[in-house]
């Protein structure tokens, strides 16, 4: 897993609104899309690396330790001490929504990563998943599309989560180009369908929006919440609806797909069966409060059976 690590400060409001002087009780979590993912690979029983750029800082030091207590190999993850590690705000509301703030609002240490670490990391590697968040700036921007790149031409399987935050950050000629330029160096691309898939297509079909990024070995899964998940390649649609789950957290619901499919792509499963796995990991993670709620090897499979 190459990409973005941080901690996730959750705030949650209680029902009834919050009383004056009242403190609601915060919680401190591992964060970040590409760790959240490390973690629930590693909580199915898969082994995985994390190559990533902390701060110097407290926050940094609890990010690398709870992805090593989920099992996650850190040995790649470096300090940065120019950049803080991120740090993302959530406050989530009685009926499950969600507001979030990012600080420091642009770079943070997960921009700082080099080329180095990926390529040692690539050394015995299987699968290479990359968060898009960390393509925005430089030097990580290079040094994950060279890793990419690299993978590709050592036959590594290569995904790649979008992870665009147009709601905090936008657009720009150079981003599109970057992703698009990734989006080429992937075998599966995954993102949510109505935020991402349909933005950077331009299509507001999501289904026709997938196709349209898919290429001759490349899949595009669209995550459509609760109503499942669409994968497409240049001929053919596969969808597999959702899961009907009590929810209570729907952060990192888009990490935990991933996770899923790519542990069951990965043992060769085919496309419908990927994408149910997605959704039954993830199911089961919104089910419960924190990111890294997800469910163990033998908690899936039991979820599935009942379904």
């Amino acid at each position: 897993m190459v990409g973005d690590t941080n901690v996730d400060l959750e705030i949650r409001l209680p029902s009834g609104g919050v009383a004056p002087h009242a403190n609601p009780d915060p919680r401190l979590f591992g964060g970040g899309s590409a760790a959240n993912t490390a973690a629930a690979l590693a909580r199915l029983g898969e082994s995985c690396s994390f190559v990533g750029t902390v701060g110097d800082d407290s926050y940094g030091r609890f990010a690398v330790q709870s992805l090593a207590d989920a099992g996650v190999d850190t040995q790649w993850t470096g300090i940065a001490s120019s950049q803080p590690t991120v740090m993302v705000v959530t406050v989530l509301t009685p009926d499950a929504n969600r507001l979030i703030y990012v600080w420091p609002p642009r770079g943070g240490a997960h921009a700082e990563l080099q080329s180095t670490p990926i390529v040692e990391a690539l050394n015995g590697a299987a699968w290479l998943h990359v968060s898009g968040i960390c393509l925005r700036v430089s030097p990580a921007r290079e040094a994950i599309l060279d890793g990419m790149e690299q993978a590709r031409s050592n036959g590594i399987s290569v995904s790649l989560d979008l992870n665009l935050r147009l709601e905090n950050w936008g657009w720009d000629g150079e981003f599109r180009h970057t992703i698009m330029a990734a989006v080429e160096r992937s075998n599966v691309v995954m993102g949510d369908a109505k935020s991402e898939v349909v933005p950077l297509v331009g299509n507001q079909n999501p289904v026709e929006a997938a196709t349209h990024l898919a290429g001759d070995d490349r899949i595009v899964v669209a995550r459509m919440g609760a109503d499942g998940a669409v994968a497409c390649s240049k001929t053919a649609a596969v969808v597999a609806p959702g899961y009907s789950v009590d929810v209570v957290d729907t952060v990192g619901a888009g990490d935990a797909f991933n996770a899923g499919f790519i542990a069951s792509y990965f043992r060769r499963a085919d496309t419908i069966e990927a994408l149910q796995w997605g959704n039954a990991v993830a199911a089961v993670t919104v089910s419960r409060p924190g990111a890294r709620a997800t469910p163990a090897l033998p908690e899936v499979t039991r979820f599935l059976a009942t379904q």
